[in-house]
């Protein structure tokens, strides 16, 4: 059960920082595309703000705190931080690629999660799989 412990650990501080970055391109976003831009990354942001809860719920249901202080987000989390906001088309292949991220430790909480057959947090995974994945799509979608 610590292998999967450390997973959600490790996701949920990568997931705290991808939506910290979302929220930061939904309010610093300028060019031509500013309206398309802000929209989509303030669905992402809002998005991933929900389920910061119900993340660290499911972290509490396996018997394990939720990593709180921001320097344990920073040392767990696999988000690299971004110094100032990127310009034009960057920012969405930014975004792109942290939402990979986020997919993958996804992936590896769920196979975990599969091995000691927790069908609530299964579930729950798949949900949010569903989720970025659909926002894998839109930032490609809006890369070409």
């Amino acid at each position: 059960m610590e292998e999967l412990v450390d997973a959600m650990k490790r996701y949920f501080a990568t997931h705290f920082q991808y939506y910290t970055k979302a929220h930061g391109f939904h309010v610093n976003v300028v060019g031509s595309d500013f309206t398309e831009r802000h929209m989509l990354f303030g669905k992402i942001y809002e998005d991933a703000q929900d389920a910061i809860d119900d993340i660290a719920e499911h972290i509490r249901s396996i018997q394990a705190i939720a990593p709180f202080a921001l320097k344990r987000i920073q040392e767990l989390g696999r988000i690299k931080d971004s110094s100032e906001a990127p310009k034009d088309m960057k920012m969405v292949e930014e975004l792109l690629a942290d939402t990979q991220i986020v997919m993958d430790h996804l992936e590896e909480c769920h196979d975990i999660a599969e091995e000691y057959k927790i069908y609530g947090l299964i579930n729950f995974i798949e949900g949010r799989m569903d989720t970025h994945s659909k926002y894998m799509w839109m930032l490609r979608s809006t890369l070409e």
